[in-house]
Protein backbone atom coordinates (compact mmCIF):
# COMPACT_ATOMS: atom_id res chain seq x y z
CA UNK A 1 0.00 0.00 0.00
CA UNK A 2 1.32 3.42 -0.58
CA UNK A 3 1.83 5.88 1.76
CA UNK A 4 -0.50 8.21 3.11
CA UNK A 5 -0.16 11.54 4.96
CA UNK A 6 -2.29 11.57 8.22
CA UNK A 7 -2.90 15.23 8.35
CA UNK A 8 -4.53 16.22 12.04
CA UNK A 9 -6.48 18.92 13.81
CA UNK A 10 -6.82 18.43 17.59
CA UNK A 11 -8.80 21.21 19.95
CA UNK A 12 -11.88 22.35 20.23
CA UNK A 13 -14.45 21.81 17.60
CA UNK A 14 -15.94 25.55 16.95
CA UNK A 15 -16.70 27.48 14.18
CA UNK A 16 -13.69 30.24 15.15
CA UNK A 17 -11.37 26.85 14.98
CA UNK A 18 -11.95 27.09 11.20
CA UNK A 19 -12.80 22.99 11.01
CA UNK A 20 -15.19 23.75 8.12
CA UNK A 21 -12.75 25.86 5.65
CA UNK A 22 -9.98 22.62 7.09
CA UNK A 23 -12.90 19.92 5.53
CA UNK A 24 -13.39 22.31 2.61
CA UNK A 25 -9.90 22.38 1.59
CA UNK A 26 -9.64 18.84 2.18
CA UNK A 27 -12.21 17.29 0.44
CA UNK A 28 -10.48 18.49 -3.09
CA UNK A 29 -7.40 16.42 -2.06
CA UNK A 30 -6.61 13.13 -3.35
CA UNK A 31 -8.61 10.90 -1.28
CA UNK A 32 -6.08 7.67 -2.01
CA UNK A 33 -2.76 9.47 -0.54
CA UNK A 34 -4.18 11.56 2.34
CA UNK A 35 -6.33 10.96 5.54
CA UNK A 36 -7.68 13.53 8.01
CA UNK A 37 -8.18 12.74 11.45
CA UNK A 38 -9.90 15.13 13.88
CA UNK A 39 -10.00 14.90 17.82
CA UNK A 40 -12.41 17.45 19.96
CA UNK A 41 -15.55 17.01 21.57
CA UNK A 42 -18.16 16.20 18.89
CA UNK A 43 -21.56 16.22 20.87
CA UNK A 44 -22.13 20.27 19.90
CA UNK A 45 -24.19 21.39 16.98
CA UNK A 46 -21.62 22.57 14.97
CA UNK A 47 -19.60 19.37 14.92
CA UNK A 48 -22.22 17.41 14.50
CA UNK A 49 -23.26 19.37 11.26
CA UNK A 50 -19.93 18.78 9.92
CA UNK A 51 -19.76 14.99 10.69
CA UNK A 52 -22.68 14.65 8.76
CA UNK A 53 -21.71 16.39 5.91
CA UNK A 54 -18.67 14.20 5.50
CA UNK A 55 -19.97 11.09 6.87
CA UNK A 56 -19.65 9.02 3.38
CA UNK A 57 -15.28 10.35 3.62
CA UNK A 58 -13.67 7.23 4.56
CA UNK A 59 -10.25 9.38 5.01
CA UNK A 60 -12.10 11.89 7.73
CA UNK A 61 -11.92 10.34 10.88
CA UNK A 62 -13.96 11.90 14.00
CA UNK A 63 -12.58 10.98 17.07
CA UNK A 64 -14.48 12.75 19.74
CA UNK A 65 -12.68 14.22 22.46
CA UNK A 66 -10.06 12.20 24.07
CA UNK A 67 -8.14 12.54 27.46
CA UNK A 68 -5.67 15.38 27.83
CA UNK A 69 -3.20 12.59 28.84
CA UNK A 70 -3.56 10.66 25.84
CA UNK A 71 -3.30 13.44 23.24
CA UNK A 72 0.48 13.17 22.68
CA UNK A 73 0.79 9.40 22.31
CA UNK A 74 -2.08 10.25 19.61
CA UNK A 75 -0.38 12.88 17.84
CA UNK A 76 2.50 10.30 17.34
CA UNK A 77 0.53 8.21 14.91
CA UNK A 78 -0.21 11.47 12.55
CA UNK A 79 2.34 13.45 10.24
CA UNK A 80 1.45 17.02 10.02
CA UNK A 81 -1.13 18.96 12.50
CA UNK A 82 -3.21 21.81 10.59
CA UNK A 83 -4.66 24.90 12.38
CA UNK A 84 -6.73 26.48 10.49
CA UNK A 85 -8.34 29.38 12.89
CA UNK A 86 -9.86 31.71 11.73
CA UNK A 87 -9.67 34.66 14.48
CA UNK A 88 -7.31 35.76 16.68
CA UNK A 89 -5.78 32.49 18.94
CA UNK A 90 -3.99 34.15 21.91
CA UNK A 91 -1.49 31.01 21.96
CA UNK A 92 -1.56 27.49 20.00
CA UNK A 93 -1.19 25.06 22.67
CA UNK A 94 -2.12 22.38 20.30
CA UNK A 95 0.60 23.74 18.03
CA UNK A 96 3.24 23.50 21.01
CA UNK A 97 2.20 19.93 21.49
CA UNK A 98 2.63 18.81 17.71
CA UNK A 99 5.99 20.35 17.81
CA UNK A 100 6.77 18.27 20.73
CA UNK A 101 5.82 15.03 18.60
CA UNK A 102 8.32 16.28 15.81
CA UNK A 103 5.06 17.21 13.61
CA UNK A 104 4.95 20.44 11.70
CA UNK A 105 2.01 22.30 11.37
CA UNK A 106 0.01 24.10 8.69
CA UNK A 107 -1.59 27.49 10.75
CA UNK A 108 -3.49 30.71 9.75
CA UNK A 109 -1.69 33.65 10.83
CA UNK A 110 -4.08 34.26 13.56
CA UNK A 111 -1.38 35.35 16.83
CA UNK A 112 -0.23 32.18 18.34
CA UNK A 113 1.15 30.50 15.37
CA UNK A 114 3.38 32.84 14.99
CA UNK A 115 5.33 32.64 18.01
CA UNK A 116 5.84 28.88 17.51
CA UNK A 117 5.49 28.00 13.51
CA UNK A 118 8.83 29.66 11.02
CA UNK A 119 7.29 29.43 7.75
CA UNK A 120 8.64 26.87 5.64
CA UNK A 121 11.13 26.04 8.61
CA UNK A 122 8.89 23.94 10.68
CA UNK A 123 5.50 24.31 9.49
CA UNK A 124 3.07 26.68 6.97
CA UNK A 125 1.96 29.95 7.89
CA UNK A 126 -1.38 30.76 5.54
CA UNK A 127 -3.92 33.33 5.98
CA UNK A 128 -7.10 32.53 7.66
CA UNK A 129 -10.46 32.21 6.24
CA UNK A 130 -8.53 31.02 2.69
CA UNK A 131 -9.64 27.47 1.56
CA UNK A 132 -7.55 27.71 -1.18
CA UNK A 133 -4.25 28.36 0.36
CA UNK A 134 -5.16 25.87 2.79
CA UNK A 135 -5.61 23.04 0.23
CA UNK A 136 -2.46 24.41 -1.71
CA UNK A 137 -0.51 23.80 1.51
CA UNK A 138 -1.92 20.27 2.04
CA UNK A 139 -1.49 19.77 -1.38
CA UNK A 140 2.36 20.98 -1.02
CA UNK A 141 3.03 18.31 2.10
CA UNK A 142 1.69 15.90 -0.26
CA UNK A 143 3.83 17.16 -3.17
CA UNK A 144 7.03 17.30 -0.86
CA UNK A 145 7.40 14.41 1.43
CA UNK A 146 11.33 14.95 1.69
CA UNK A 147 10.25 18.95 3.04
CA UNK A 148 7.56 17.37 5.54
CA UNK A 149 10.98 15.25 6.94
CA UNK A 150 12.95 18.26 6.93
CA UNK A 151 10.67 20.23 8.88
CA UNK A 152 10.02 17.34 11.28
CA UNK A 153 13.71 17.42 12.26
CA UNK A 154 13.01 21.56 12.82
CA UNK A 155 9.96 21.47 14.92
CA UNK A 156 11.13 20.65 18.45
CA UNK A 157 13.67 24.17 17.96
CA UNK A 158 11.19 26.60 18.28
CA UNK A 159 8.48 25.18 20.78
CA UNK A 160 6.94 27.65 22.99
CA UNK A 161 6.13 25.75 26.45
CA UNK A 162 3.00 27.20 28.20
CA UNK A 163 5.00 27.89 31.42
CA UNK A 164 7.34 29.94 28.97
CA UNK A 165 4.23 31.63 27.46
CA UNK A 166 2.71 32.65 30.90
CA UNK A 167 6.42 34.06 32.17
CA UNK A 168 6.68 35.74 29.39
CA UNK A 169 3.13 37.33 29.49
CA UNK A 170 3.86 38.51 33.31
CA UNK A 171 7.47 40.10 32.28
CA UNK A 172 5.61 42.27 29.57
CA UNK A 173 2.72 43.33 31.92
CA UNK A 174 4.99 43.93 34.70
CA UNK A 175 7.57 46.07 32.16
CA UNK A 176 4.21 47.94 31.35
CA UNK A 177 3.28 48.77 34.80
CA UNK A 178 6.59 50.25 35.16
CA UNK A 179 5.44 53.00 32.72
Amino acid sequence: MEYRVKFFYVGRIGYIKGIHNLLKAFVDLDATCCELHIIGDTNGKYAQKLIQQHKNYSNIIFYGKINPEDISKNICKFDVLVHPAIYMEVFGLNIGEALLEKKPVIATRCGGAEMQIEDKKNGLLIEPNDVNELKNSMQWMLDHPEEVQRMSENVDKNVVLMKEHVKNLISIYEEASLH
